[in-house]
């Protein structure tokens, strides 16, 4: 699931949640108006750990926030529940905006910064989560919804199972850096599926 039109077949081909996402985002031409900021679909959605409320998270690059925002409101401004916040302001952030709006039945989260997609730490957890994912079959992916259902944000939840004592999101990127066998052999150690 490197690129978008991958991650959208792998979501037409999905459970019926994902195959709802695709509709949602093939109708609403979402992909098509954010076409120059090399829209990628993320989250858990596409990795099949999403539970009712989750949104669909679409990750954008954009040298120029502040163009991104602006073309953003004239295209979408009017769609309901939109509204776009600007962030990083933390030493350790890039900056960022995130639009929020809802499409049919789904909350859409639009993520952009001024590093591409592959770069971004949203794109490295959904990745290093995918091949845990895949590793631990549906034993894996039903501890990891009972965790979200029991109110866990995604990367504690999976840092609780991997039995990580670190921040999170941190321990999270430190394991995307892994190749696939490593991380695989590493995570065989701390878990039972």
């Amino acid at each position: 699931m490197s690129t978008t039109p991958e991650v959208m077949a792998h979501l037409a081909s999905g459970n019926a949640r994902q195959q709802d996402a695709y509709h949602v985002l093939q109708s609403s031409g979402l992909l098509y108006i954010l076409a120059d900021y090399y829209p990628y679909p993320a989250g858990t959605v596409p990795i099949d750990i999403d539970i009712p409320g989750s949104d669909l998270d679409l990750l954008c690059y954009a040298e120029d926030l502040d163009v991104f925002e602006a073309e953003i409101h004239n295209r979408i401004g009017a769609v309901a529940e939109f509204q776009c916040v600007r962030g990083g302001d933390l030493p350790d952030q890039r900056p960022y905006v995130t639009c929020n709006l809802q499409v049919g039945h789904w909350p859409v989260e639009i993520f952009a910064q001024s590093v591409p997609v592959y770069r971004q730490n949203a794109y490295l957890h959904m990745i290093v989560e995918w091949r845990l994912l895949q590793l631990w079959g549906d034993a894996g992916h039903r501890e990891i919804r009972s965790l979200k259902q029991a109110g866990w944000k995604t990367e504690p939840a999976f840092a609780s199972v991997l039995g990580l004592q670190g921040d999170p999101y941190v321990d999270m990127l430190h394991l995307a850096e892994m190749k696939r066998e490593d991380l695989w052999n590493w995570a065989r150690s701390r878990t039972s599926f």
